[in-house]
């Protein structure tokens, strides 16, 4: 049974620039005027979302002000990678579809640095210290070695690999500072006076492509002896992989509904993982197992019913009063997503490929589902098809 203070918390502040930009006029060098808003500008091509429809033409057909204010907008949206140059370049602001292999999983991956990649950016004796891993950067009210910094960074880094082995196109970037940043709290009361959520173990904040964990030394296993700050390499928090996960999909949250930001952050938590590795060997049998541990039946699962999982809000889900109720919302989600993911259709996850192909085209999330991802079936059909799914995967759903 998973208990509040085991389930994860994500606060999302407002949506990013670019998949959030709203509608304007824009005037051609002509004198033409077309209201519509961005979805994409690449290649020296600006595509405007219209009440016609999207429409694709140069940049230069526009007038000065308008070419200023798409490079401005390009500016705020395109990330940077830790080296400086641009994280997305040749591929597009957002996804990689061009150069994807459906269905192609590792066998494992892993964080592979060296104790000199882990850097001392900062030491200040007032309270300040920060460090960097390859791809995040940790701020702490605490001094760490540097040693220990590896090794809680190894969770993170293998996250990030296994975010980005998904054979879904995500190409997960940091954000515009060129890292994934995290706050780190020596103690727990220093996270919850900081707004860390009651109950909750870590929390993910993020405004645009900007997003901070917080989390407490603690709960990535970092204990005090006295003398010294040291690491327990057996403890691994499933908490902190899926928020992790949500953190380096943060440009695709607000493309996704509920159900898919929170099951991609289930699958990835509910993989084997060992000293720096998620093993990916059996992914099915991996989130079974994370469904059912803590329950009496390891064959059954009573699952939210799939229209009520695929139409609920970001509020509703949000107010999930009971513990039983979100435990719930969290494993249906797990079961979907994967479904999506491995078992629907030729089992390559296609359809989930086209949804976000969709979306990052403009084309609106829930029409995408409804399109794409039921693909002509009901919800009662989906449904059946769902369970039939994981009934071979040596699971029994029934549905609420």
């Amino acid at each position: 049974m998973i208990t509040l203070a085991t389930i994860s918390t994500i606060a999302i502040c407002q949506p990013s620039a670019q998949t959030a930009e709203k509608s304007r006029t824009w005037t051609s060098n002509e004198g033409k005027e077309i209201k519509g808003s961005i979805v994409s500008f690449e290649n020296d091509e600006l595509t405007l979302k219209t009440s016609r429809g999207n429409f694709k033409f140069p940049l230069s057909r526009l007038s000065k002000e308008d070419q200023k204010y798409v490079n401005e907008w390009k500016s705020k949206t395109t990330p940077s990678s830790p080296n400086g140059k641009s994280a997305n370049s040749g591929k597009g602001s957002i996804g990689n579809f061009d150069d994807l292999k459906l269905g192609e999983w590792p066998k494992s991956v892993s964080a592979e640095f060296e104790l000199d990649q882990i850097q001392v950016v900062k030491e200040d004796k007032s309270g300040e210290y920060i460090y960097r891993s390859p791809h995040f950067e940790f701020q702490s009210n605490v001094r760490l070695s540097k040693s220990v910094v590896r090794e809680f960074s190894r969770i993170f880094e293998a996250t990030y690999e296994l975010t980005n082995a998904l054979p879904v196109g995500l190409n997960a970037q940091p954000s515009s500072e060129g890292y994934y940043l995290t706050r780190l709290y020596e103690l727990k009361e220093q996270y919850f006076s900081n707004g860390g959520m009651p109950g909750s173990l870590g929390m993910f904040v993020f405004r645009g492509d900007k997003g901070m964990i917080h989390i407490p030394l603690g709960n990535l296993g970092v204990k005090n002896t006295g003398t010294r700050f040291i690491v327990d390499t057996s403890k691994r928090s499933n908490t902190l992989t899926h928020e992790i996960t949500h953190q380096v999909m943060m440009r695709w949250l607000p493309l996704m509904p509920i159900w898919m930001a929170e099951g991609f952050a289930e699958v990835t938590s509910s993989q084997i993982y060992s000293k720096g590795r998620f093993r990916l060997t059996d992914t099915g049998r991996a989130v079974k197992d994370a469904i059912t541990r803590y329950r009496a039946s390891q064959r059954d699962f009573s699952m939210l019913n799939i229209k009520s999982l695929m139409t609920m809000s970001d509020q509703s889900w949000n107010s999930t009063a009971s513990p039983r109720e979100a435990g719930r919302n969290y494993s249906s989600a797990n079961l979907l997503l994967y479904y999506f993911l491995r078992i629907d259709g030729d089992g390559k996850g296609e359809r989930l490929v086209d949804y976000l192909k969709a979306v990052v085209a403009g084309t609106d999330k829930q029409e995408a589902s409804v399109e794409i991802l039921l693909a002509g079936r009901s919800y009662e059909q989906l449904q059946q098809e769902v369970a039939e799914g994981w009934r071979s995967e040596g699971l029994k759903l029934t549905f609420q």
